[in-house]
């Protein structure tokens, strides 16, 4: 925003994780894609005014790619190509990937 990089995040989330390792896999059942909507809560001290301005509760999007790293650059280019199907669709078109 306003000329401010951004970078990927490592995810801090373990859920999918979990989720992953509740079962034996194999190498061939991958890539793997999930993605869920989690609501979430939260309470700040009355005078906070940074995040999202005290909202006390919203919806977010959580989503992990479990893949090969022979499998990694096509799923970056998946990923990337949903994203600017989205963009388009809301009419967003100048943007920089």
């Amino acid at each position: 925003v306003e000329g401010s990089q951004y970078q990927i995040k490592p995810m801090n989330c373990p859920f999918h994780v979990l989720v992953y390792k509740d079962e034996m896999r194999s190498y061939r059942d991958l890539p793997l894609r999930w993605a869920e909507l989690g609501t979430v809560y939260r309470y700040e001290r009355s005078g906070t005014l940074n995040g999202l301005f005290r909202v006390r509760g919203f919806t977010q999007d959580d989503a992990h790619i479990f893949c090969l790293p022979s499998q990694l650059a096509d799923e970056i280019v998946g990923v990337l190509d949903l994203f600017e199907t989205i963009l388009t669709r809301f009419g967003f078109t100048e943007y920089e990937v």
